[in-house]
């Protein structure tokens, strides 16, 4: 296992979202929306769990695999690079920022928060821990700023600090 994932990875957020999609699939989750006006079970193909690196999807892989659900196999599992272009009913989101102890311009990047928010049909549940507002805080945005110059991107740190705060709407402590 490379060293990021040993030193960086929020094991606990990682359980979480293997926990999460286990849940749906055991409880059997009705999904019900114009394509099934009547409802119908969720299954494991509608359900992905969206990571930053590839050693946590690894992770939550193995976590499902543990979890003894003879279908949790068919969880997708990815990158956000990997999931851009998907569409699933239920997408699961381990936030880049979680259990980390920097905001690195990587895990800040606003299009791969775009991608891992924008994948579901039904319902995105972002898994993260506490304190990453502290963590934006903390770290602000050491590149230079140009004056009268357009940015070329979004800014990754302060599309963070927007969706921070529309998820705190919908805060579920666990």
């Amino acid at each position: 296992m490379a060293a990021y994932a040993a030193q960086d990875t929020d094991a606990e957020s990682i359980q979480t979202a293997a926990d999460l999609a286990i849940r749906l699939l055991d409880r059997g989750a009705i999904t019900t929306c114009e394509r099934h006006t009547n409802g119908r079970v969720l299954d494991a193909d509608d359900i992905a769990i969206g990571v930053a690196h590839h050693d946590q999807a690894d992770l939550v892989r193995a976590a499902l695999t543990r979890a003894g659900n003879p279908n949790a196999s068919r969880v997708k599992v990815d990158t956000a690079n990997r999931l851009q272009g998907r569409e699933f009913e239920i997408v699961i989101v381990v936030h880049p920022l979680s259990g980390r102890r920097d905001a690195t311009a990587f895990h800040l990047e606003a299009g791969r928060m775009c991608v891992l928010t924008s994948r579901h049909r039904q319902a995105c549940i972002v898994v993260a821990r506490e304190g990453i507002r502290d963590l934006l805080d903390s770290h602000p945005l050491t590149d230079p700023v140009h004056l009268s110059v357009p940015a070329k991107f979004p800014d990754g740190w302060e599309a963070n600090q927007v969706i921070m705060a529309k998820l705190a709407q919908h805060r579920v402590a666990a």
